[in-house]
């Protein structure tokens, strides 16, 4: 499967997000001018078009363009899955907040969920136009991992085996530069501590 670049979707977005009723050329510099040129807009809508993801109209005299029918349909569940995101980064914000450290069960129980969110999400943005859906949901997925690791990384020690540890200090070691394995692991020293402090200090 060939994913849409950046610059495709994007206007592919901004064309989709004005509906059925689309939008004139005039309205789509205005928007993307800030980080798209005026002749490589035009230049992307005539490759969108002649790809079928865009159609034009003409209404009153104005030329309009309009996302297809089957890019309405995908934008619909790009949004659905997006809305579930939110209010699953909500949760777990709110699960932070908390003045008490969240329990074990409770993190898990609720990475479950946004794993199940995640998967049920792909599954369904595969059925209509994925070479748009799929790498925009992907970039939402960014943030969502950077969210889930700040609490992941609390519950690490009492989730995971040392050898498990070791391995995973390995492979940020090998894929993201010995300084980050370094910080990783440091994080996870201290968070053993911690545990450690808070076991014995319940016992006293």
């Amino acid at each position: 499967m060939d994913f849409l670049d950046k610059k495709h979707r994007t206007v592919l977005v901004a064309i989709a997000k004005e509906g059925y009723g689309g939008v004139s050329i005039d309205q789509l510099f205005t928007t993307l001018s800030p980080f798209l040129s005026r002749d490589s807009i035009v230049k992307l809508i005539e490759d969108l078009y002649f790809s079928q993801y865009v159609l034009v109209v003409r209404d009153s005299g104005e030329i309009r363009y309009i996302a297809s029918k089957n890019v309405r349909n995908a934008m619909i569940s790009l949004e659905f899955q997006r809305y579930r995101l939110t209010k699953f980064l909500e949760s777990l914000k709110s699960l932070g907040s908390t003045q008490e450290r969240p329990k074990p069960e409770e993190i898990s129980n609720l990475v479950e969920k946004g794993l199940r969110i995640v998967s049920t999400g792909y599954i369904q943005l595969l059925s209509e136009v994925p070479e748009l859906t799929i790498p925009e949901y992907t970039e939402m997925m960014e943030l969502l991992s950077k969210e889930l690791f700040g609490k992941l990384i609390q519950t690490l020690e009492k989730e995971t085996s040392n050898d498990e540890l070791e391995k995973l200090v390995e492979l940020i070691g090998k894929y993201r530069g010995e300084k980050d394995a370094e910080v990783i692991k440091n994080l996870m020293s201290l968070t053993a501590k911690q545990n450690q402090s808070q076991s014995g200090s319940s016992k006293t």
